[in-house]
């Protein structure tokens, strides 16, 4: 009973975040997308400049929804960067998935009470400059699930490197690597990742720009085993005006989705929202940030 009952809520993750693969609910991390409305309207493209490399401060919150309707999922985020000096930033990020409650229905087909699953993340992280060019990215994550009460935690890091120079990023991270979510009597290993990938900022004259980003990834363990690929292009007016496009494709585990995004700024404040078109349906999220 209890094991139908996670595979319920873990398929039901699955379906709601547009995945067109068939797999095990236990395959999927919901935290494999950024959540942030200005990368996901990108195709959620992993290797922007850097936050060390162009801002001293930068706070955002964010919501999502994802698939609205009869497979409802909201994620929540909020944190912020900041640069204590020229080669040295912090980061602190919360976020919080809240998946649709569903009832629960014993053997003789009685509804017993519903319950609403849900997972936690915290993120503390490092950023160092070396040699004016390079770029060392390092995060701590404790994650953490509820699923019908059956509760399971996890701790993760991530390590990025990145050569900035003339508007180009180049970079490798791995990401995810950790220990194993245990539902007491079974494991699941984290999706880890390993990713290659670039971008490109153009400014034709002083109102315009435009950035083009690419990646290429490969999630791990071997039972996952699935590729990842991610394009996206952001055009800037006057550092007011954002319109964004890309295409996120993986070949199982994570969502297969093309994305459309606006943003607008003014003194440092932006609004921005993304709209994902999915095979299995579509999600939006929208987000407010504020950049010194």
């Amino acid at each position: 009973m209890r094991h139908n009952i996670l595979s319920r809520i873990l398929l039901t993750c699955v379906v709601a975040l547009t995945t067109t693969t068939a797999v095990n609910g236990q395959s999927f991390s919901s935290f494999i997308l950024s959540g942030r409305a200005t990368t996901l309207g990108m195709g959620d493209v992993s290797f922007l400049t850097p936050e060390l490399a162009v801002q001293k401060i930068d706070a955002a919150v964010s919501f999502g929804q994802w698939k609205p309707g009869s497979l409802a999922y909201s994620t929540l985020q909020a944190g912020g960067f900041l640069a204590l000096n020229e080669s040295f930033g912090i980061r602190l990020d919360y976020r919080n998935n809240l998946f649709q409650a569903f009832d629960l229905v014993d053997e003789n087909g009685n509804v017993k009470g519903s319950v609403k699953p849900g997972e936690q993340r915290i993120l503390l992280g490092a950023s160092f400059r070396l040699a004016d060019v390079v770029f060392i990215d390092v995060n701590g994550k404790y994650l953490s699930a509820d699923l019908a009460g059956n509760k399971a935690s996890a701790f993760a890091g991530d390590v990025a490197v990145n050569y900035v120079k003339d508007g180009l990023t180049v970079g490798l991270k791995g990401l995810d690597i950790g220990s194993k979510y245990n539902y007491g009597s079974t494991a699941y290993s984290l999706p880890m990742r390993v990713m290659a990938g670039g971008s490109y900022r153009i400014a034709p004259g002083e109102k315009h720009a435009v950035t083009f980003g690419a990646d290429l990834g490969y999630i791990l363990p071997k039972e996952y085993g699935a590729f990842t690929a991610a394009l996206g292009t952001e055009y800037a007016f006057n550092q007011m005006i954002y319109a964004r496009a890309g295409y996120h494709f993986s070949s199982a585990v994570a969502p297969r989705f093309a994305s459309f995004g606006l943003g607008f700024a003014f003194k440092g404040v932006g609004l921005d929202a993304a709209y994902l078109l999915g095979p299995s349906g579509n999600a939006w999220t929208v987000g407010l940030h504020v950049t010194l």
